[in-house]
């Protein structure tokens, strides 16, 4: 039934590419025709727009022709707007450089202020200053997509961000739409797919409540793969379809292209001949239109190489050879270009952008010389990266082994630090346990010593024939021997609990009292900084709820998760307590609370806080905020996956200054 559907819209798409065709023919018309720049301009905009996600090669063009009609017009923010549009052509085409050169050269324009008043009509706003604001968010969005397809993962957020920062300012709901919408694509990419859906859910609530739906297949295809991902195929399915429906009804050929790209995977991973096929095939001729694609996601080898699948899943073997050899011939060809643009680009600088257009003004004077020595250059190249091919072909054995033993290396250090960490939280318990045992190891010392000078006294009383104080010696003595044996129960019984929760762990889960399982390592991580410093106080609240029943734990596991968190608490008052003095009142409060079919932990302090910028690193391995030699950084990605293992979650609240909450949710 789906296939049907998807035929049905096809057949739509083609009644509506008529009516489509006779405006594009019209445009043409008036953009060759036109002898008034500002009427040509428009013209080149919207055919531009037309072909912005159908012809990447035709938007190029129509680009670049705004480029040049805006330079012998000095209407340098139109200027700015479509050198970012050919930087955007250029990027998913694959030349990085030539599109970090457009981008650079729109900064310089749009971040200049003496520009404002230097522009045709740019987007639908009054203020001077937000059209040259657009045009600038239009850079920083454009920027963030070249950084995401170079792999420059620190800039390719922070400009997207910015770009979106930029958008709500100047109320555009446009940009807010794409730069949310990419936002969720890097989240995706990422694998934070809460992150990611957050964002395209707000972008499709843009398109939806604006009614400017050109991205909304796009915004639908990210949406179904985070869905798959999650493992939620019928909802995946839905919005691909949708976005199939959308990609239709607003011309946008890559949302199109990545939906029948995803469903073609699909359906031969299910098996299904007949719909891979189909899918697999209109993939590839929607790609095929849309121009040649290198983007890391997807391009021309991914989608030769699910006809190729396709056919061999229908047993159509020569077919699937054919298309096998395409798919080698396309992946070859994009990894060879890929290596070149990546390289031209890293050698790009803003200076080298400098010395370029230096280059540029006298090529001129040598362009005859030039043209004499062309052919031999061309040839020395040609040999010169014969060379480089086969010595990369003689040094790809050794470049394997030499990454296998580093990475080998790798996970040696990886083990030895994962085993630092379990001997920091072994030396937590131990200074904790000892701290336990000594008090009621002083109270048995104590009565010891005063019965031992009771029954001196005793004796003296024994041979004096004072009977009544002899018995009153005695009862005092009977009295301290039951507070000798309390106290001697209550040693006894600290190393059983501490024997019961540092024996071999057996991974298998046991009911566990989790209100017991937290006092006894709150007390723990309390006295084990206490052994270490014992200049160091601090206010514990408590707030266990009593309702919880036992649930299914590894108590030494969960355990160590709890000392951790109680311990970095302790550690973040007494870092501030370091830094205020005494006007600073250390408190950490720990409570357990039962919610429908779970039960939480939670463990708050009053210290600095977490700053805005890390809160996403602090689960990752290795990653650590303390001194070095004082954290090996594995304390919460430890804590992280123990608790997921768990079937649980662990969260956490902050704010700067204030303090910090973590929240263990646990299934009863």
């Amino acid at each position: 039934m789906k296939i049907y559907v998807s035929i049905i819209l096809v057949l739509l798409l083609s009644v509506s590419s008529l009516a489509q065709q006779n405006l594009t023919d019209s445009l043409r018309k008036v953009f060759f025709n036109s002898k008034d720049d500002s009427v040509t301009f428009k013209a080149a905009t919207h055919l531009y727009d037309f072909y912005e996600e159908t012809n990447r090669d035709s938007a190029f063009f129509y680009a670049d022709q705004c480029v040049q009609i805006s330079r012998r017009n000095n209407k340098k923010l139109n200027e700015s707007f479509f050198l970012n549009r050919k930087a955007y052509q250029q990027l998913n085409t694959g030349r990085y450089a030539a599109s970090l050169n457009n981008l650079l050269e729109a900064f310089d324009l749009c971040e200049n202020t003496a520009n404002n008043k230097l522009y045709w009509d740019v987007g639908t706003f009054t203020a001077e200053r937000d059209k040259r604001l657009y045009a600038l968010a239009c850079a920083h969005h454009i920027y963030g997509i070249l950084m995401l397809q170079t792999l420059n993962q620190d800039q390719e957020i922070r400009h997207l961000k910015e770009a979106k920062k930029i958008a709500v300012e100047i109320n555009s709901s446009a940009r807010s739409l794409l730069a949310s919408l990419n936002l969720g694509r890097i989240y995706f990419l990422r694998g934070n797919l809460d992150s990611a859906l957050y964002y395209e859910h707000e972008a499709a609530s843009i398109a939806k409540n604006t009614g400017w739906q050109k991205y909304l297949s796009s915004i639908l295809y990210y949406t179904a793969s985070i869905n798959m991902k999650k493992g939620n195929t019928d909802s995946g399915l839905k919005y691909l379809y949708e976005g199939i429906q959308s990609g239709v009804a607003q011309n946008n050929l890559d949302g199109l292209s990545r939906c029948h790209h995803v469903l073609a995977g699909y359906y031969i991973s299910r098996g299904n001949r007949d719909s891979s096929l189909y899918y697999a095939i209109k993939s590839l001729q929607l790609i095929k239109q849309l121009g040649d694609i290198a983007q890391i996601e997807y391009h021309m080898g991914d989608a030769y190489k699910e006809v190729y699948e396709a056919y061999q899943l229908n047993g159509q073997f020569d077919s699937a050879y054919k298309y096998l050899a395409l798919t080698q011939q396309a992946n070859d060809s994009f990894s060879q270009r890929r290596i070149k643009n990546l390289a031209e680009f890293q050698a790009l600088t803003l200076n080298q952008q400098q010395r370029l257009q230096n280059i540029e003004k006298q090529k001129l004077a040598y362009q005859n010389k030039v043209r004499t020595y062309f052919l031999l250059g061309g040839i020395g190249v040609f040999l010169l990266l014969a060379l480089i091919f086969y010595r990369n072909n003689i040094q790809k054995h050794k470049a394997k082994l030499k990454i296998e033993q580093a990475y080998d290396d790798l996970k040696s250090t990886q083990q030895q630090l994962i085993q630092s960490e379990k001997m920091a939280s072994l030396g937590e318990l131990t200074a904790g346990i000892a701290h336990e045992i000594q008090n009621p190891l002083n109270f048995v010392n104590n009565f010891s010593d005063i019965n031992k000078e009771l029954l001196t006294e005793m004796d003296d009383e024994i041979g004096k024939g004072n009977l009544v104080e002899v018995r009153s010696i005695a009862k005092d003595v009977i009295d301290n021997e039951e507070k000798i044996n309390h106290h001697g129960k209550r040693a006894d019984g600290i190393v059983k609990s501490m024997l019961q929760h540092s024996r071999s762990n057996s991974g298998k889960k046991e009911p566990t009292d989790i209100n017991k399982l937290t006092e006894e390592y709150l007390k723990l991580a309390y006295h084990g900084l206490r052994a270490k410093d014992g200049s160091f106080n601090a206010t514990i609240k408590t707030d266990f709820d009593h309702g919880i029943s036992t649930i299914n734990i590894i108590p030494q596991d969960m355990g160590r998760v709890i000392l951790n968190l109680i311990t970095n608490a302790f550690y973040a008052v007494s870092e501030k307590k370091k830094q205020m003095g005494n006007e600073f009142k250390p408190t950490v409060s720990v409570s357990t609370k039962k919610t429908k079919s779970k039960a939480e932990i939670r463990v708050r302090d009053n210290g600095n806080g977490i700053p805005q910028k890390i809160l996403d690193k602090i689960f990752q391995p290795f990653f650590t905020t303390k001194p070095t030699g004082q954290g090996t950084g594995l304390g919460l990605s430890l804590s992280y996956d123990i608790v997921k293992a768990h079937g649980g979650e662990i969260k956490v609240q902050t704010r700067e200054n204030e303090g910090t909450e973590f929240i263990i949710i646990l299934p009863e």
